[in-house]
């Protein structure tokens, strides 16, 4: 989990424990007690992190995930880092079968927003990029370079 270089005293892993303390009572029924910890972890790290958000292992909040703003509605994969005051956010109702879906090894630069179009789902393909204070309401294709206002292609990973 921790990356070269890192010691695990050091690494301040706060608003990603209580995320995954809300979404394991979410989990379990614990509806009141997921949406407690939520608002603590709001209230303390001014990341509204929902508890309905599917994530997956190593993932990465950047900065103690400072003003970090996520829809329910969003899939986050393995090894993925989002740095601090990104939005990922959808028009889609919440429950929908439209989705935020995050590859494997997405890195998302520091103030991006993300937006899924109403009724949509907007994919991340695996090992891309976003760069910092993009805007992005389109998929990305596995391994590619996006950022700007509006996010556009810049190259290929491989290319790096």
């Amino acid at each position: 989990m921790i990356k070269c270089g890192h010691r695990a005293s050091m690494r301040y892993r706060g608003p990603q424990q209580l995320w995954a303390l809300s979404r394991r009572c979410h989990t379990m029924g614990l509806l009141r007690i997921a949406r407690i910890v939520k608002t603590i972890n709001y209230l303390a790290h001014r990341a509204l992190l929902p508890a309905e958000a599917e994530v997956g292992e190593e993932v990465s909040l950047e900065h103690y995930a400072l003003g970090v703003v996520m829809h329910p509605n969003v899939v986050i994969g393995n090894h993925c880092r989002i740095y601090h005051h990104v939005t990922l956010a959808s028009e889609s109702v919440i429950g929908s079968e439209h989705k935020i879906v995050l590859g494997n090894r997405v890195t998302i630069g520091a103030h991006a927003i993300v937006i899924a179009r109403s009724n949509t789902t907007l994919a991340i393909g695996d090992r891309s990029i976003l760069g910092a204070g993009s805007v992005l309401t389109a998929s990305v294709p596995p391994g590619e370079v996006w950022a700007g206002n509006p996010a556009r292609k810049l190259r290929n990973i491989r290319e790096c």
